[in-house]
Order: structure tokens, then sequence, then C-alpha cells
């Protein structure tokens, strides 16, 4: 079984290290060419993915929309190092990442609550932070917990950072990074 872990684990790890090299070297100059085919096809995507970072103890992806050229202008990050101390279970690290977030002086708490699943079930905590410059909105950010596993998502507003955050590419991440979690124990 053991064996079967590492070869699951080798197989990913082989599978995101090829996408990234990939994406890197080929896709790097002809962003503007493969834009352009999306746009030709008359399908333009909510989300453009613009990279990522994929480390063992946390997960940074960066999207943007069709009307933007901020690389960074959606930001999901993920943080898993509460992974290896329990399942299913609220750990220090990922306890001490929400309250950061909801107690920063850079921004104000304007919602926290309950996060749920899409059957209605408690998965854990929610926050929502507004970053203001002048009294503008600057940023904002929606986290949560998911068990042992922090997320947050950050974006220019708090419709668009609701809107990734119900996205589909959302649900496919924290999806596949639980999948991941329970496999490796």
């Amino acid at each position: 079984m053991s064996l079967y872990i590492e070869i699951l684990l080798l197989t990913f790890v082989c599978g995101v290290v090829t996408t990234s090299l990939m994406h890197q070297y080929f896709l790097q100059g002809d962003r503007t060419t493969v834009e352009t085919k999306v746009l030709l096809s008359n399908i333009v995507p909510r989300f453009i993915p613009v990279g990522s970072l994929l480390e063992p103890d946390y997960h940074i992806y960066w999207y943007r929309t069709p009307a933007s050229t901020d690389p960074e202008e959606i930001t999901l990050y993920g943080d898993f190092r509460s992974g290896r101390e329990a399942w299913l279970e609220e750990t220090q690290v990922t306890r001490e990442h929400f309250e950061s977030n909801a107690t920063t002086k850079a921004a104000k708490l304007v919602e926290s609550g309950s996060k749920f699943d899409v059957i209605g079930q408690k998965i854990g905590r929610r926050g929502v932070t507004v970053f203001t410059i002048n009294q503008d909105v600057h940023a904002v950010r929606i986290f949560w917990t998911e068990g042992d596993i922090f997320w947050s998502v950050q974006a220019p507003s708090l419709e668009l950072a609701r809107e990734f955050e119900e996205s589909e590419i959302v649900h496919s991440i924290t999806m596949s990074n639980k999948r991941l979690q329970r496999t490796a124990r």
C-alpha cells in the first residue's frame, strides 16, 4: 500500500512539473496567440489561468478576467501544513491563518461565519475582509477553513471574489487537493 501511495504521488508530481515546464517554456511568449485563438472561437473563459506555484506546503494559483491585463488579478491560495497533523480538525496552523486574516489591521472584517459544502453541511469557518485605500476598495479576500486546510481568494471586488469562490475552478482545485490529502494519509 505504501508503494502504491509513493507511485501515485510521484506520478502526480511529475505531471505537475511537466505541465509547469511546458507552460513556462512554450506558452510564455505565446499568450496573445492563445488568447486570440480563444476569442476567434467565440469561447471566452470567465477566468483565464495565468500561473501557479505548487509547493508541498501550499499552492498559489493566479487568474485574470478577459478584460484585465493584471496577471495577479485573482489569487487562490491553499495551505496544507496542518494536513500532517490531523484530518477534519481545524489545527493550529489553520486557526492561525484564519485569525490573522480576520484580525488584520490592513483590512476590515465584513463577514464571519460558517463555510458549507454543496449539500449544505458545515465544513469549516469563512470570513471576508476588505482592503481599502482612501476609503476606496482596493482588494477583497474571502478566506475559509475546510477541515485542516486553509483557503483564500483575493480579487479587486467582492462580486468578483465571490464569483471566483463559487466557480467550478475553485471547486475542482479544492476537491482535488482534498482527495490528495486523503490519499497521502
